[in-house]
């Protein structure tokens, strides 16, 4: 069961308000688990709480709602999507709180943001504001995503005039080509207008967040009409489970396609963050599809695992094996046919940007030859550092040295 969840929400626990963590965080079981003992997001262990839900790519929503939600700044989704790519970080903004807001927008897409939520009833605004027009305009232009908080909430100072869907209406007549999604699918008065909007705007969809999936048919009878207009998002930590909702939907529909086209397909048809990129390489049977069979038996391909993709298939991998003062990279392989076209560079980048440990280790090979890891800040390691690596996996037979790469903190 492959799921895309389109609405995870991010930051630290003590960033949301008090009311936030009562009546919403706290109701799902997974604080423990994403958060240290200060209430400190845990960014690695964020993204494997997801991955064990069933989810294999995501969109990380970070907030500025001070009177309501509370302040999780666009950070906190990069912290995360550092170190696990299949989610995708967007910018918000709020008219109260960011005087520029299109070159706030700007920034925040500058540093990886690929579309935009805006939280009317959290943010105390109208989504028909005109200091936001600009804004609509150059998403529409980009070709951006915009998410908007559709429906109510159970945050005591949130505003519901500012939930009013006739608000959103305006948005979607006046920039016909923005694709804009209704997070909440209108939840608690607004369901008919939110699947009026969706049925009749070729550019409107429902994300069906926040609502409990066994009343997904009762809120949205003609959803089996035209299912390519509802996406799956879980309103992640404030969810009593990913999978189980998952779960639930799939006993409703009864539809397994129909099922795969909510969770799933839908998102990656749409948004296409996830046709071409890197991603964590969680079952090791699909190595068998661009390596030789010798690189994929035993522990050649150790540790941590990323691979390249290009819609379904496979181009290339690397692995990563992480330890308390040093990581190593245990192979790089890119499928002969792909080869050229920066795949290698790429998930290098990927990886040594991820890492935090101070010295990286890495063989040379065919692929990853000595220039090559020149190129990204490698050097020529000295005797003792390939004792240090001797019992490390070596993929190639015919490699003669090993590279090292030295961070900012040894310069």
């Amino acid at each position: 069961m492959e799921i895309i969840d389109v609405h995870i929400h991010v930051g630290h626990r003590q960033e949301w308000t008090e009311e936030a963590r009562k009546l919403w965080m706290d109701m799902g079981p997974y604080v423990p688990h994403i958060f240290d003992g200060e209430g400190q997001q845990l960014p690695e262990a964020y993204g494997e709480t997801l991955k064990a839900e069933g989810v294999v790519g995501g969109i990380l929503l970070p907030e500025y709602s001070p009177q309501t939600a509370g302040v999780m700044p666009f950070s906190r989704t990069l912290e995360i999507c550092r170190l696990h790519p299949e989610f995708v970080p967007f910018a918000n903004l709020n008219p109260h709180i960011h005087e520029d807001l299109l070159g706030t927008l700007v920034e925040q897409l500058s540093r990886g943001a690929r579309g935009l939520k805006l939280h009317p009833v959290h943010g105390l605004f109208f989504a028909n504001d005109p200091r936001l027009y600009p804004v609509y305009e150059f998403c529409e232009k980009q070709e951006l995503p915009l998410f908007f908080h559709a429906g109510s909430s159970v945050f005591p100072k949130a505003k519901l005039r500012y939930a009013d869907p006739y608000t959103f209406d305006d948005i979607i007549k006046d920039f016909p080509r923005l694709t804009v999604i209704l997070c909440h699918g209108g939840r608690g008065f607004w369901y008919q207008i939110a699947e009026y909007l969706a049925k009749t705007c070729e550019n409107v969809y429902i994300d069906i967040s926040g609502l409990p999936p066994q009343n997904i048919l009762l809120y949205y009878p003609n959803l089996k009409k035209f299912p390519e207009k509802f996406l799956f998002g879980s309103d992640f930590p404030g969810v009593p489970g990913i999978r189980k909702n998952a779960q639930t939907l799939a006993r409703i529909v009864k539809n397994p396609k129909l099922y795969k086209r909510l969770c799933y397909q839908n998102a990656y048809d749409l948004f296409g963050f996830w046709r071409e990129g890197i991603f964590e390489v969680r079952n090791k049977e699909r190595l068998k599809e661009v390596l030789p069979a010798e690189l994929v038996r035993g522990e050649l391909f150790s540790g941590r695992i990323y691979g390249y993709r290009k819609e379904e298939a496979l181009m290339g991998a690397i692995a990563l094996e992480k330890e308390r003062d040093f990581s190593f990279i245990t192979c790089l392989y890119v499928r002969e046919r792909n080869r050229r076209r920066g795949i290698g560079s790429c998930l290098l980048r990927f990886v040594l940007n991820s890492l935090e440990t101070p010295t990286v280790y890495a063989w040379a090979n065919s692929l990853a030859d000595e220039n090559f890891l020149k190129k990204h800040g490698f050097s020529p390691a000295d005797e003792r550092e390939r004792v240090l690596c001797s019992g490390k996996p070596n993929p190639f037979n015919s490699v003669l040295f090993l590279l090292k790469r030295r961070t900012k903190e040894e310069a």
